[in-house]
């Protein structure tokens, strides 16, 4: 079945890939539509409207503050001080040699966390797994979510930027429609590295609205290509140029949250007072490429510390990160 799902995923990326990144969400509609009658028995018998006035503004704007704050970000920090790291933003950037943290700060400028250790982090699970987050989620997505990667790094104060795909502005492209929840365990000022983003450059229609608003003789991007073409520092640097009035810095204290449509142009500024530590959760409509990359598989319950159920919806949701009927 892993098999059979990573191929799924893999041959599902290169259809992705055909399509312009602005025509993804017409498919994605579709999806949703047919999984309305088949999910039924997924969704919340008694759905919390809590955040229902959000949805709104994070189709719109690409992002949105979550009036939730992490509860145990004492507890995550002591926890997260005590794992190893790696270099790198995230899995893909492993080069198979752990260190600890205070020797990462000092041969890195960016250091990450293994999924097993995010996904094994106290109350974290549970946080992301909120139902009122998860309500927002599913009315945003058009379907039940499948929490499908989770991640947590460090960005170091530097004096500039070091990964194209992480510090320069660039889209993710991980599912036909996805967003990325956004924690952050630090306190978050401007010059604390902060998480970036143009509002309404997820849609070709909003890229359209945000060059129509730049002087013409400013303007050299070509909005349907800034979909297509490979991102990097050039591309990094016309964003840059362009949408520097427009572009957003989410601020806040640790335990901050926010939701944000990461196919818009964003960026981690480079920290350059405080080193920050952000945890990611991202929710799409099923497996990718950018499935949380756990070598073993899920994790079996009895290693995460979660008070989920294990309800149907529960499991559906959580399927890619843990077995609730594995021991081992």
């Amino acid at each position: 079945m892993t098999v059979y799902t990573d191929l799924t995923a893999r041959a599902l990326t290169v259809i992705r890939r055909s399509l312009p990144k602005h025509q993804w969400d017409q498919v994605a509609e579709m999806i949703a539509r047919d999984r309305h009658g088949i999910e039924a028995h997924l969704r919340e018998e008694t759905p919390s409207c809590h955040f229902d006035g959000l949805i709104g503004n994070s189709r719109d704007r690409s992002h949105v503050k979550v009036p939730m704050t992490l509860p145990n970000v004492d507890e995550l920090r002591r926890y997260f001080d005590d794992q190893p790291v790696h270099k790198g933003a995230n899995a893909l950037s492993f080069d198979g040699r752990a260190k600890s943290l205070a020797a990462a700060r000092q041969d890195f400028p960016l250091a990450a966390y293994s999924a097993e250790s995010v996904i094994r982090a106290p109350g974290l699970i549970d946080t992301m797994n909120d139902p009122r987050l998860l309500h927002l989620i599913e009315a945003y997505l058009g379907c039940v979510p499948t929490l499908y990667s989770v991640n947590a790094w460090w960005s170091f104060v530097a004096p500039k930027p070091e990964m194209t795909n992480v510090q320069y502005f660039h889209r993710d492209t991980d599912d036909w429609r996805f967003v990325t929840l956004f924690i952050y365990l630090t306190d978050v000022a401007a010059d604390g590295g902060p998480h970036e983003v143009v509002p309404e450059s997820h849609s070709l229609e909003g890229m359209k609205k945000l060059i129509k608003g730049i002087p013409f003789w400013r303007s050299k991007m070509d909005v349907e290509r800034s979909f297509v073409d490979d991102m990097g520092k050039d591309f990094s640097l016309a964003c840059e140029q362009h949408f520097k009035n427009a572009a957003v810095q989410l601020t806040g204290p640790a335990g901050s949250m926010f939701l944000v449509n990461t196919l818009a142009l964003h960026r981690g500024i480079v920290p350059t007072r405080t080193d920050r530590l952000v945890i990611w959760a991202r929710y799409g409509l099923g497996p990718n490429t950018n499935s949380a990359d756990l070598e073993r598989g899920p994790l079996g319950i009895r290693f995460v510390p979660t008070h989920l159920q294990g309800t149907l919806r529960d499991r559906y949701i959580n399927r890619l990160l843990m077995e609730f009927d594995r021991a081992v």
